[in-house]
């Protein structure tokens, strides 16, 4: 339940990016117990490769909700779980989730994590943005970085931070560089699956109303995909975000949105948006 104790005004519905994060932890939280249970309770660290959301209602004012998880495939290192999400007082069905985890062994997870990352990342700094060449390129305005950068509307402003970002017409594109601050952990020293996930929902969701005019108002993401590749480690700074639309067909829109490190591709999204009317900008 959501209150004004989560920093969330009466007037404002609960974000659906809110409740992609809460489905990701309710369904990690099965997933554990259940590998715990086949692996006589050794300590496994677990991790969300894909998380697929459909959208299967809408309730704007909802701020009870219930889950109904439930394992479909369960392996000692590997888990399939399901997950409708309910509002509680309808009692209709909102969101549909299908989420798989990887479990790995380990004793000491967090230091080596880090070690790895340092090995890894540890050099990487001064990261080029893509479009730089692109003529068209603008770049994004303050009021576009400050949207951005809010999360979710129950979390304080300013833990991810939008430094810098462009956006491409020709191109249909947009990229932006982001730091992440502390305090969004998920898995020990890396940034939770759901704020990785809200912050290419964001993108993606900023280039669909300047690709197309189309208001955010006026448009639902009626599929999203997300597949974690590597981890985003705590205070991670110059993490490439880049948007694009990939497809369009009548009332539909496809934008493909990826998180980078250097080489590395952390995350990506593949969001399929419901829009109004045909998209002719496009």
């Amino acid at each position: 339940m959501f209150n004004r104790s989560d920093q969330l005004p009466q007037s404002e519905a609960v974000q659906e990016t809110t409740l992609l994060s809460l489905l990701d932890d309710v369904t990690a939280e099965l997933a554990t117990r259940l590998v715990a249970i086949l692996n006589d309770n050794q300590f496994h660290l677990g991790f969300t490769v894909n998380l697929n959301i459909a959208r299967t209602g809408s309730s704007p004012s909802a701020r009870q909700f219930y889950f109904d998880a439930h394992a479909i495939k369960l392996t000692k290192r590997k888990a399939t779980v399901e997950c409708p999400l309910y509002d509680a007082e309808s009692g209709k069905q909102l969101l549909l989730a299908r989420a798989t985890f990887v479990f790995i062994p380990l004793n000491d997870v967090a230091a080596k994590l880090k070690s790895k990352h340092d090995k890894e990342y540890g050099t990487v700094r001064n990261l080029p943005m893509p479009l730089l060449d692109e003529s068209d390129a603008q770049a994004l305005d303050a009021s576009d970085l400050h949207g951005l950068s809010q999360v979710m509307n129950i979390l304080p402003h300013g833990l991810v931070n939008h430094k810098a970002g462009l956006f491409s017409a020709s191109k249909r594109r947009v990229v932006a560089l982001v730091d992440f601050r502390d305090n969004l952990n998920g898995p020990p020293n890396h940034v939770h699956g759901g704020i990785l996930a809200t912050v290419l929902y964001n993108v993606s969701e900023l280039l669909l109303s300047k690709a197309t005019g189309i208001s955010k108002r006026s448009s639902f993401a009626s599929v999203r995909d997300i597949n974690y590749r590597n981890g985003v480690t705590s205070e991670s700074k110059d993490i490439a975000v880049d948007a694009i639309v990939e497809d369009v067909s009548a009332n539909k829109v496809v934008v493909m949105a990826k998180l980078t490190h250097g080489p590395k591709i952390c995350t990506t999204l593949k969001t399929t948006f419901t829009v109004p009317v045909p998209t002719s900008r496009l």
